[in-house]
């Protein structure tokens, strides 16, 4: 009776797993391919990355600053989802090669109660964070992130 009760908790908890973002760290680095963002029943999933600044001396320092810059990513990225983005982009040509480009986005709306689910840090200081927000909270602020605003 044990080993079924073992299974049937092993079961569960790879079902639940299966809801959420995947880490997108590989070999303490980057992985080669991961999402950003996902949509479930229950909730919206994104992942934000943040980058250390080398000019930091401190490990601690480097890793503090790309959790934050990764929690920011994190809300620009559910922003864009809720509330769609803008674009603006320039490309400087010259002598047929290109010598600039910028891209320029902003996105609109506030995102409130999202929940910090994982942080993982990347071997040069680097960090990546998975957030998710329920649903259920955004159709309370009259939002459908299948696109249809209510």
């Amino acid at each position: 009776m044990k080993k079924w009760a073992v299974l049937l908790l092993a079961v569960c908890g790879l079902c639940a797993c299966t809801h959420s973002l995947k880490s997108a760290v590989k070999n303490g680095a980057i992985a080669p391919a991961f999402n950003d963002t996902l949509l479930t029943g229950d909730y919206l999933w994104v992942r934000g990355l943040g980058a250390a600044n080398p000019a930091h001396t401190s490990d601690s320092q480097r890793r503090i600053m790309s959790r934050e810059a990764a929690i920011a990513h994190a809300y620009q990225r559910a922003t864009e989802v809720l509330y769609g983005t803008e674009l603006d982009s320039h490309v400087q040509v010259v002598d047929a090669i290109s010598v600039g480009s910028t891209i320029d986005s902003s996105a609109t709306g506030v995102i409130q109660q999202m929940e910090l689910v994982s942080t993982e840090y990347l071997d040069d200081g680097g960090c990546t964070v998975i957030m998710r927000l329920s649903r259920e909270r955004l159709k309370q602020a009259g939002l459908d992130p299948e696109g249809n605003k209510k």
